[in-house]
């Protein structure tokens, strides 16, 4: 539905993006300045050029407003982990985003949160309320969320300063060439694939930025192996990338992988463990997340073959 909304300013603003953000209530940052690249903002019956055009006292703004369609409920639930008044631990499953990207919209896991914890809508953060950190699409388990701005803002800086532990495991193609260790390598992005990240022979730009992954064998399978992981910084797909760059990516891994034939169901990639210093309370805090039955289901399959094998 199509209405105008009319405005007039009663005092000065260094800008009409901010004077629209307080005006409109939740409405987010990205819509306003949509509005304004659309011409649907008009400054005194002219088309805004710019989100940061000044105002002054006596201006009168005209908005053509659509409302947004109305949004399904989703069709998942969170897996909680853990919960209290701050924060929300969930086992994130395999092939869900955890924010819009860009691409078709689907559904996500803070589409999920929105719905199922309205109360993040009163956050000033608008696009990605609640979001402390991240996991990849493919990527399953352990995602911390938090219910309020404070609560949302101490976690990130926890995260920043490499104050939390994380703990990952992995089914790795072949086997490592050390029971454990620790990958120390640089992380950029790749010049010829923009969409994938790698260790650079050299960096005369000075791009990449440090990333160090620490490793320990947990079982050697006969084509594949079961591996500890901990990041000690959390680059952009940094165990994917450190993993393949040692001769052992993940398996269904398509796009640091090399692997031939039959494709692996979906990323080996696993999220077990995260331990850090509550919020709230300064207690420490350790969540566990086992790996999915499917992959569980698979190495017990992949054991009794081996054991078969050898009698």
């Amino acid at each position: 539905m199509k209405k105008k909304i009319y405005l007039k300013v009663t005092r000065s603003f260094p800008r009409i993006d901010l004077f629209l953000r307080e005006k409109l209530g939740s409405t987010p940052r990205s819509r306003i300045e949509k509005m304004i690249e659309q011409g649907r903002v008009l400054l005194n019956q002219r088309a805004v050029g710019r989100k940061n055009q000044k105002l002054v006292a006596g201006d009168r703004i005209e908005v053509e407003w659509e409302s947004p369609p109305e949004t399904p409920p989703p069709s998942l639930v969170l897996n909680r982990l853990f919960e209290d008044e701050w924060l929300l631990a969930i086992d994130k499953p395999s092939g869900i985003a955890v924010h819009p990207g860009p691409g078709p919209r689907k559904e996500t896991i803070l589409d999920i949160f929105r719905h199922q914890y309205p109360q993040i809508e009163k956050m000033e953060e608008k696009e990605r309320p609640g979001l402390v950190h991240r996991l990849d699409k493919d990527t399953s388990g352990i995602l911390l969320l938090a219910k309020d701005e404070n609560t949302m803002l101490k976690m990130q800086k926890r995260f920043k300063q490499r104050k939390v532990e994380k703990t990952y495991l992995a089914l790795v193609s072949g086997r490592m060439r050390y029971r454990n260790g620790t990958i120390d390598a640089p992380i950029a992005r790749s010049l010829r694939n923009r969409t994938k990240f790698e260790v650079p022979r050299d960096d005369p730009g000075g791009h990449a930025r440090d990333a160090r992954t620490d490793f320990s064998v947990v079982y050697e399978f006969p084509e594949f192996s079961l591996v500890r992981l901990h990041p000690h910084t959390g680059r952009t797909h940094q165990l994917r990338v450190h993993l393949a760059y040692f001769g052992n990516p993940v398996l269904g891994d398509r796009l640091y992988g090399k692997e031939s034939g039959k494709k692996f169901f979906r990323l080996a990639l696993h999220a077990c463990s995260l331990s850090f210093a509550h919020p709230g309370s300064g207690n420490w805090i350790s969540v566990r997340c086992p790996m999915p039955e499917p992959l569980r289901r698979f190495m017990a399959e992949q054991f009794y073959r081996s054991r078969l094998d050898r009698s």
